[in-house]
Order: structure tokens, then C-alpha cells, then sequence
């Protein structure tokens, strides 16, 4: 099921209703920025994990 709630303006109204406060723009990036450091650092981490396992997997 798909939800619209239309414009910006209705969804602002929508969140201020719901006692949810609005992230701005310049915080999001902030948020953004840190998420993407931890995501790197797991993909990093997974990747090597993948590639040693192959790599064992290989040589037995």
C-alpha cells in the first residue's frame, strides 16, 4: 500500500502533529557524513573478512 502525504508543507504539518521535530538540511549532511564513515569501516572490514575466507577456502 502507498502512502502520499503531498507536499512539503503537509508533511511538515503532518510531523509538527506527530510531536516529531524536522531535521535541517545542514544536520542531515552531518548525520549523513558520520553513517557513511561507519559504512565504510564495515564494508572494509566485510570485504577483507570475503577475501581471506576465499583465499583459505583456496588453499585447502
Amino acid at each position: 500500500m502507498k502512502v502520499s502525504l503531498g507536499r512539503p508543507v503537509k508533511v511538515k504539518n503532518f510531523l509538527t502533529t506527530l510531536n516529531i521535530t524536522l531535521i535541517t538540511n545542514r544536520n542531515l549532511m552531518k548525520i549523513e557524513a558520520r553513517a557513511w564513515e561507519a559504512i565504510k569501516k564495515i564494508s572494509t572490514a566485510s570485504s577483507n573478512k570475503s577475501a581471506i575466507d576465499a583465499y583459505e577456502k583456496e588453499m585447502e
